[in-house]
This record gives C-alpha cells, structure tokens and sequence, in this order.
C-alpha cells in the first residue's frame, strides 16, 4: 500500500465567514488536482477557528482573581490565563508554563488549546466552537458539491504524557472510522490480540503534520490518498477519548 500526502497551500489569511469549503476547493483547481473517493482532507484546527471568528484581542479579557493566581504560578499572561479558565470544563495539572485542562469541546490538553503563534501580536487562537460539528459539516458540503465519498479530519498538535514534543491529533472526524479495533484477531503466531486498538485518526493527523508543519509553512490543508479505512456515518472524536474513569494519566 502506498500513501501520498499532499500539502494543500493558499493565500491570503483566513478569516471570520470565510467558506472553507469554496477556499479547499478552489486551492485544489489551483494545485492541477482533483478528489477521488476514499481521499481524506485534513485541516488544520487553526483555520477551523479563524473562520468562526475565535480570534481575540487579549486587550479586551477581563481578569479574575483565580486567574492572577495561575498566573504567578505559572508566569503565563493573565489574560491567556483566563482564556484558559474560560474555554475550560476543569483544571487538571499546573506546572511551569503550562496548565493541563478538560476543555469544553470534551478532551484534555495544555493550555486549552490556545495559540498565539501566527496571528497578530496581542491576539490568541481558541479551539474551534464544535470541531466535531466542523468535520461533518465540511464533509457533507465537500461530498455536495464534487460527488465524491471523502473523510474529513479536524486536526490539533498537542502534547503527550511521558513524550516530549508535539504531534498532530484528531479533535473531528467524519466518515472514517476513528479507532481501529483489532482485539479479537490473530497475530503472526496465532495469539489472540486483546487490547490492541489503533487510533487512526490520529495517525493520519500526525502524518499530515509533517507536510503542513507548525508555523511559517502556510499549509493548513493536506490530502491524504492511498489509504485504505473504513466508512462510516455515525464518526465521533469521542471515540479517541478515555472517559475520566479509564485515564489512567488523571
């Protein structure tokens, strides 16, 4: 099986209204290229945001007590600080520079997935409002409007517990199974497995990664072609989530 990943480039900047969908496709006919079923589109959480109008001026946030508290803890900017406070169902862990999270959109991450990395100065990027919704939403108007059977993946580079450095993860997914579940199988030597699960989507976010990068790439899209998953309607990125009681990591 061969997989090509394809980096999907446009200009200008996105912004609040823009049309993802209309930006994705006219970036293709730019590109000399054109979707086949079973491709995967994968954009970044970033754009997500950008759309939606989740960028603030840090000028304009009101700081709480609790959030000066956090602050001197963890020398952060307050007003970040209470960004984080405020896109946040609970705080899980504090340390230097960071402040572990549940964040309303249901999973866990440093900082709530707030960036102030490639927007203006005093400005910070929150996670998009539903990337869940975001996912089927595209999905649904891609399919529309070229014919063809696609997934689509929302995707956020986060941290790791006991790894160091960031990678692509899966925040919305839509019309790929998202968890690969092979207990039941047999390995090479007739073994039963009985916990392996592979989380795809993930897999292919972290791949994507490495063509749309971090900061001054401008690759907020990928294609990713040759892989071979299986549909579904009924895609949730809860399903790569441990419930509270199963995360061993709380």
């Amino acid at each position: 099986m061969e997989i090509r990943i394809i980096g999907i480039h446009f200009e200008p900047e996105v912004k609040k209204g823009d049309n993802l969908t209309e930006i994705f496709l006219d970036a293709l006919k730019e590109a000399d290229l054109s979707l086949e079923d079973k491709d995967i589109i994968v954009f970044t959480s970033k754009i997500i945001s950008k759309s939606q109008g989740r960028v603030l001026d840090l000028s304009g946030v009101k700081v709480t007590k609790k959030a000066v508290e956090l602050a001197d803890k963890t020398k952060k900017d307050k007003r970040v600080v209470q960004l984080i406070l405020d896109e946040s169902n609970e705080i899980i862990k504090v340390g230097c520079d960071f402040i572990i999270t549940e964040v309303k959109q249901g999973f866990v991450c440093a900082n709530a997935g707030i960036d102030e990395s490639n927007v203006a100065e005093e400005k910070a990027v929150l996670l998009p409002d539903s990337p869940q919704r975001s996912a089927n939403s595209l999905r649904r108007k891609i399919e529309m409007i070229t014919g063809k059977k696609v997934a689509v993946l929302i995707s956020d580079s986060v941290g790791r517990a006991f790894r160091d450095g960031i990678v692509g993860t899966c925040i919305g997914v839509s019309g790929l199974v998202p968890v690969f579940d092979r207990r039941g199988e047999l390995d090479r030597f007739d073994k039963v497995a009985s916990i392996t699960k592979v989380a795809i989507a993930d897999e292919v976010c972290a791949a994507s990664n490495l063509v749309m990068g971090e900061f001054r790439e401008g690759v907020p899209i990928a294609l990713v072609r040759g892989l071979k998953f299986d549909e579904t309607e009924a895609a949730d990125s809860k399903d790569l989530v441990f419930s509270k009681k199963d995360d061993v990591f709380r």
